[in-house]
């Protein structure tokens, strides 16, 4: 979690720390982009570059002009150039969340990769703090058109292709071996925990309603035993159970059985849970949930259900959609509707300068729980400290 708040900080705040940031390899920019466009600049605010799309070359949106989340450039990346009206790029971006309409486009990476500028017949790369890297305009767009299909075919990256097919879209050219890289590192048949659910051991004593509950069945063999729990949804993945819990403020029987005992004669293990509602998450500042804040550094909001004023609970994931951001100082008040956990570099502008003695408000606040529903939660205000 600290180093997390340590590259937000940076890539906010822009402040002169000497580090080495990793840039995104430009394969793993065209796998992870949820779209991608060329256009032109036609429009620049203080948070927002405006494109007007000439075609889409990744998925697409049913705009002509998008509004998209000006790139800052920090001690550890650097746009190619300053924003101008009349540049032509392409540029690769998503939703920041898509679960409401209300959303802001950001594009990905540190130090500006996903705008690459178009000049001529060539397109580049900013691989590495303001350096780019040609290439051929055409044999990009064809290259890319090529890795648009095999998503669209395969639907999600996470879809496997067999090595025979990785093997034939590589031979077509560099940029198309290059494109695949990324989805050969997806095939390599590693197991991962998914993020989207708590890790439950028999030491625990509750499990979440309405949620995918990890669990873990210790000292017996995963393939000889299922579980069965009333009023409960229960699956086997690879290396643990996941059950969800239908009716909350209940308790419930976890119990264990042999594969081959279909009629539930003898329990092998059982363990009784109590069943909660998923809490409502706390919105806290810095590393820490406290009143008082000390400077800009921790002025943006994050959400997570706190166990106690210092220990989130790292297992259940909230994402922070939308709120309102009012700043009160002396007799003045600024508000400003925030899209993205990112904040606007015209918030980031004004967060810069606070006083001590100024109040935070945040208000409206919209959460993706991690079961996957969307509920407004209670706002909360801090005070800007002077740390002496």
């Amino acid at each position: 979690m600290k180093q997390t708040l340590i590259l937000i900080f940076l890539f906010l705040f822009g402040l002169n720390a000497k580090a080495d940031y990793g840039y995104m390899s430009l394969s793993a920019l065209v796998c992870e982009a949820d779209f991608g466009a060329i256009g032109t600049i036609v429009k620049l605010d203080k948070s927002y570059f405006y494109l007007k799309v000439e075609k889409y070359v990744l998925s697409k949106l049913e705009f002509d002009t998008l509004k998209i989340q000006k790139f800052e450039s920090w001690s550890c990346g650097q746009r190619y150039g300053k924003y101008e009206v009349g540049q032509k790029e392409l540029v690769f971006f998503r939703k920041s969340n898509y679960v409401i309409d209300d959303y802001d486009l950001l594009g990905y990476g540190a130090g500006g990769e996903f705008e690459l500028p178009i000049k001529g017949d060539s397109i580049f790369y900013n691989y590495s703090y303001g350096k780019l890297k040609s290439y051929s305009l055409n044999e990009f767009l064809y290259a890319l058109k090529d890795f648009n299909s095999l998503k669209q075919n395969t639907k999600e990256t996470s879809i496997s292709i067999n090595k025979e097919e990785q093997d034939l879209f590589s031979s077509k050219s560099n940029l198309h071996k290059l494109f695949i890289e990324c989805r050969k590192r997806n095939y390599e048949g590693e197991f991962e925990v998914p993020t989207n659910g708590f890790i439950s051991n028999l030491e625990k004593s509750h499990l979440y309603q309405d949620y995918e509950n990890k669990v873990y069945v210790y000292g017996f063999n995963m393939d000889s035993i299922y579980l069965s729990v009333d009023d409960a949804e229960v699956w086997k993945t690879e290396t643990y159970f996941i059950v969800k819990p239908k009716d909350a403020w209940t308790r419930r029987w976890l119990n264990v059985y042999s594969t081959n005992d279909k009629n539930k004669s003898k329990v092998l293990y059982n363990q009784l849970f109590e069943i909660l509602e998923l809490p409502e998450p706390r919105i806290y500042f810095g590393s820490y949930y406290r009143d008082t804040i000390y400077g800009s550094y921790e002025a943006i909001p994050r959400t997570a259900h706190y166990l106690d004023d210092m220990h989130e609970d790292e297992f259940l994931k909230y994402e922070l959609l939308s709120y309102s951001y009012t700043i009160m100082s002396n007799n003045s008040k600024e508000t400003f509707k925030v899209k993205s956990s990112r904040g606007t570099l015209e918030l980031h502008d004004r967060l810069r300068k606070m006083n001590p003695g100024d109040q935070i408000n945040i208000s409206d606040v919209y959460v993706l729980y991690p079961n996957q529903t969307v509920r407004q939660i209670k706002g909360r205000t801090v005070i800007v400290g002077n740390r002496q």
